[in-house]
């Protein structure tokens, strides 16, 4: 078997996923996805816990360069009847894969036709992702923050050591909202949701600075958590002295974006932390914005606004305009 039979170079999609899943789909081969029981879909090269895809880095590709003979190895025994296996150099351009391969072709010869070669410029965690999304298999995704349930919906609020996540949690939990997960909250996505829950380990623990590590369930009660929530929003905390100059559009709808957490989009919303600000208020307020734009099907602005705005040209005393009238 030669070098070009067994190998395919995957490009970056960067705006294209479709395009990637689908270049990936067509690299692999027919049956990688089933692997036994006891056996691990995906990881790194490891010849005791051998994987059905395995990946290899450029770090481990250096070692093995220093001892070719190890190559057919790496990831356990490549025997014949084994059913297909996949090899995935990652962060790998394709003049660097060319050249690694071509270092190791003699023992790449001795490979089964089974086995597939894929190499890509992206890293183990892209990879992984990617694969387990491939096949179905949820994929779990830590990131760092608080994960709360503020008035019924689930809101990750993160931000830099110090600039006052747990203070805020702290308030939310004693104005009757609930926490779910603090520090390293695990998100999973089932078909187009993500949820999130804590580590038992961690579960109605907040560390807040200056205190140490508290109990929340003893000191709030059971009702000040919950186990599990969807992921509908995330709020980032920024020093509002930080130089980030906020434009027209931002002062009139909020600092927003997007962010894939766990391979789906997640809204974001971005706000200034200062002196004399109340955090919870302000994301009473943004969590009250959100469930309102979701009751409006994603629409940033209500009627009035909207007139306002000049996005409807309906005039105010029109009767037929729910939010016009005066006072009530």
């Amino acid at each position: 078997m030669t070098v070009i039979k067994c190998h395919t170079h995957i490009p970056l999609f960067p705006e294209d996923a479709a395009r990637a899943n689908a270049a990936w789909q067509s690299a692999l081969p027919r049956g990688w996805a089933t692997h036994d029981a006891h056996q691990r879909l995906i990881g790194p090269a490891n010849p005791w816990v051998p994987t059905k895809v395995a990946l290899i880095g450029p770090r481990l590709r250096d070692c093995l360069q220093a001892v070719p003979g190890e190559l057919p190895t790496a990831n356990g025994p490549l025997e014949s009847g084994a059913g297909p296996r996949v090899i995935v150099l990652t962060q790998a351009d394709q003049a660097q894969a060319n050249e690694w391969l071509a270092d190791m072709a003699t023992s790449i010869e001795s490979f089964p036709d089974s086995v597939r070669l894929i190499s890509t410029p992206e890293d183990n965690e892209a990879v992984t992702c990617r694969i387990r999304r491939l096949c179905g298999e949820p994929i779990d995704d830590w990131r760092h923050g608080v994960f709360m349930e503020i008035s019924g919906l689930g809101v990750l609020i993160r931000g830099t050591a110090g600039i006052g996540k747990s203070e805020v949690a702290l308030e939310l939990i004693s104005r009757g909202h609930r926490l779910i997960a603090d520090d390293a909250p695990c998100f999973t996505a089932h078909a187009s949701e993500v949820t999130g829950a804590s580590p038992d380990r961690l579960f109605g623990l907040l560390e807040v600075r200056g205190i140490g590590i508290m109990d929340i369930g003893q000191l709030f009660g059971s009702n000040a958590l919950k186990t599990r929530k969807y992921l509908r929003l995330i709020v980032d905390l920024y020093p509002a002295d930080g130089g980030h100059v906020i434009g027209p559009e931002e002062r009139l709808f909020g600092d927003r974006g997007t962010e894939e957490v766990a391979g789906r989009s997640i809204p974001v919303w971005r706000l200034p932390v200062a002196p004399g600000r109340s955090l919870a208020v302000l994301l009473e307020a943004i969590v009250r914005q959100r469930n309102l734009e979701r009751q409006r099907g994603s629409e940033p602005t209500g009627g009035r606004l909207s007139n306002l705005l000049g996005d409807h040209p309906a005039r105010a005393d029109n009767p037929s305009n729910p939010d016009a009238g005066g006072e009530s």
